[in-house]
């Protein structure tokens, strides 16, 4: 049986998953997120092989420096800015498959100014779509999505998330 993200999963990896797990049967993409502003950086925790050498280099904190056409948004009711529909490419996807956890990410909002959204335990985790491309999932406990992250030349590929 295919699983859907499993191909990316070790194209980023450089191993094969430990295990295939489900989301809380509660998760559900949003139909429609806060546009917040223009995405400027994303910080993760993964234990990723390195992908030139192949070498185990341990848990390692990555950050990733988005470039123009990327945004952020998010679900949250403090949010502000306009409402947009999260495109069917994100909201039908056949699964995700995690990138590692997500320590934050930084955007500059509508008015120029620059936020950082920084997590705290229990870390939310990073999903990416099964392709790979044009989306980052930021998901709480399996159960509820907390920002999506699209847009520009977005993709993750086996050196990281690239732009």
């Amino acid at each position: 049986m295919k699983v859907p993200g499993v191909r990316k999963y070790v194209e980023f990896y450089q191993f094969e998953p430990r295990k295939v797990g489900k989301f809380h049967s509660s998760f559900k993409i949003p139909s429609s997120a806060i546009l917040v502003g223009q995405a400027t950086r994303v910080l993760y925790r993964s234990d990723k092989l390195n992908p030139t050498t192949g070498v185990d280099e341990g848990v390692i904190d990555y950050f990733h420096d988005h470039k123009d056409g990327v945004k952020v948004y998010r679900v949250d009711r403090d949010a502000e800015g306009p409402e947009r529909r999260v495109p069917t490419f994100i909201t039908g996807h056949k699964g995700l498959w995690r990138i590692g956890y997500c320590l934050g990410f930084s955007y500059t909002d509508h008015a120029g100014k620059a936020i950082k959204a920084e997590a705290s335990d229990p870390l939310p985790e990073l999903y990416a779509l099964p392709s790979g491309k044009q989306a980052l999932l930021v998901v709480q406990g399996k159960r509820r999505v907390l920002a999506l992250i699209w847009g520009g030349n977005l993709r993750i590929e086996a050196r990281g998330i690239v732009n």
